[in-house]
């Protein structure tokens, strides 16, 4: 019940969070000469030069550019709020010495500024895809589910790496390998089928989390269908947990920040 209040709470300092998110939105692209287009162009990028090189080696998968890039939109997102969150409070100590607020708002400020960037991708996403073979169909409407689970999900994730890079600085570094493993281990550049994956490794896979969001998100997009209410379950329980496991850590350690300023 405490943490649903603090949750709650958020309503009272909405202001503060929205003027967080402006800062982080103002300062990633001050002095960019296309600015918040990159958000666009980064995906897209990506998936070009991957697509370039992998396109041969997976040519089972139809339509591998789309489905590069729907993967990519997920995954991206994830890693950008969760590196950013991951800082946000050993950033901001002086902010912490000076007003009184829930420090929970600060990783949080980082996920809700990320997600600006997720919501052009997803434009760019749709635009490519009405020429790329991906149909526009009422099934979309079940995108700001997925996408809602995905952001809750990246909250906890987000206040779990905040308050530990507090006792342990090294945690960014430890966490960048992390991450690139966890891109390798997730399908988005390959299929999840035998003819790449073995078979025993499979179900392991599939308990990945983010391969629970992208393949929503696939099959919503790429293969027109609806998912099953196990997958909206699954999203929707994956998401909740992690956010639980955040705040519980946050919130057992948040009083010994200000000793690590």
């Amino acid at each position: 019940m405490n943490y649903i209040k603090k949750i709650v709470s958020l309503k009272k300092y909405k202001f503060m969070l929205l003027q967080l998110v402006k800062r982080d939105f103002k300062v990633r692209y001050r002095g960019s000469f296309l600015g918040i287009l990159w958000s666009v162009l980064n995906p897209l990028l990506n998936m070009l030069v991957l697509s370039f090189v992998f396109s041969r080696v997976f040519k089972a998968v139809d339509n591998y550019k789309m489905y590069l890039l729907s993967g990519l939109v997920i995954f991206n997102y994830f890693s950008e709020a969760s590196n950013l969150a991951l800082s946000s409070v050993v950033n901001n100590f002086g902010l912490l010495t000076k007003v009184y607020f829930p420090k929970f708002i600060l990783p949080i400020s980082k996920i809700v500024s990320s997600a600006i960037n997720l919501f052009m991708s997803i434009l760019a996403f749709f635009i490519l895809g009405h020429f790329m073979d991906v149909h526009f169909w009422w099934g979309y409407l079940f995108i700001p589910y997925i996408l809602l689970c995905l952001m809750i999900f990246t909250i906890g994730i987000g206040m779990i790496l905040a308050a530990l890079q507090v006792f342990m600085r090294d945690i960014q570094y430890l966490y960048g390998i992390l991450l690139t493993i966890w891109m390798y281990a997730t399908p988005i550049l390959y299929p999840l089928t035998t003819d790449v994956i073995p078979e025993s490794m499979i179900p392991i896979l599939q308990q990945n989390p983010l391969f629970l969001f992208i393949d929503f998100f696939r099959k919503v997009t790429l293969y027109s269908s609806i998912p099953s209410a196990m997958d909206f379950l699954r999203c929707a329980v994956t998401g909740l947990i992690s956010l639980l496991l955040g705040l519980i850590v946050f919130k057992k350690t948040q009083d010994n920040f200000i000793y690590y300023t």
